[in-house]
C-alpha cells in the first residue's frame, strides 16, 4: 500500500478499537501520534450501524478495549454511519460470509461505496482470504499495515509506527503474529 492513498475507508469494530488503544493506554505518551485521529482526518471513514452497536457493547467492560471503544464513539461526528442495505446494489439482508455481523456489514458497505479500503484486524487465520475474496473493489487494509504505511508515506517516523504497533500488540493479540513481525522488520529496512 505504500504510495497508495486511502481517500475513503470502511472500518470494522476491531480496527477502530485497535487504532484507539494508544490514547486509552496511559503507558503511551501524548507525544506519540494518534493513529485513530490520523485516520479520521486523512480520509472519509464509514462504518455500519452494526459497528456502532458492537462498540457500545464493548463499552460495558472495564478494560482498555472499553476505553478505546468510548473514544471511538466520542468521535462520532468525524465518521459516517451508513446502513449498507439501503443501497440499490446490495442484498436486502445480511449475506452469510462466515464472519461476524460487523465485518459482514462492513464488506457489504465497502463494496456498495466502492471505497478505497476495508480496514480490519483480520489478518491471520482463515478470515483474511475470505475477506479478500468477497471484497469486490476495495482493498483489504489490515490495521497494523495501515500504521506502518503511515510511516512509509512520511506521516510519522518508523520509530513512531513501531512504538504504536508495539503498544497496541499486547492489547489486541498481535505480538505473536508473523504478519506483524514482518511489518515491523520492514520498518527497519
Amino acid at each position: 500500500m505504500s504510495g497508495y492513498r486511502l481517500r475513503s475507508v470502511v472500518a470494522d469494530t476491531s480496527a477502530l478499537v485497535s487504532l484507539a488503544v494508544p490514547r486509552a493506554d496511559a503507558a503511551v505518551g501524548t507525544d506519540t501520534p494518534d493513529p485513530f485521529q490520523y485516520l479520521l482526518t486523512s480520509c472519509d471513514v464509514f462504518v455500519s450501524p452494526e459497528v456502532v452497536s458492537e462498540l457500545r457493547d464493548i463499552t460495558q467492560y472495564q478494560d482498555i478495549h472499553a476505553a478505546a471503544a468510548n473514544n471511538v464513539l466520542a468521535a462520532r461526528e468525524h465518521y459516517t454511519v451508513e446502513d449498507p442495505y439501503e443501497h440499490d446494489e446490495t442484498p436486502d439482508s445480511r449475506p452469510t460470509f462466515g464472519l461476524d455481523d460487523g465485518e459482514t456489514d462492513g464488506i457489504v458497505l465497502a463494496n456498495a461505496l466502492d471505497g478505497d479500503g476495508f480496514l480490519t484486524d483480520e489478518f491471520g487465520g482463515t478470515n483474511f482470504p475470505l475477506i479478500h475474496a468477497v471484497l469486490q473493489g476495495p482493498r483489504i487494509t489490515p490495521t497494523p499495515r495501515l500504521i506502518c504505511d503511515y510511516a512509509r508515506n512520511g506521516h510519522m517516523t518508523n520509530v513512531e509506527a513501531r512504538t504504536l504497533v508495539t503498544a497496541i500488540s499486547p492489547h489486541r493479540s498481535w505480538e505473536k503474529s508473523p504478519y506483524v513481525t514482518q511489518l515491523l522488520q520492514r520498518l527497519d529496512e
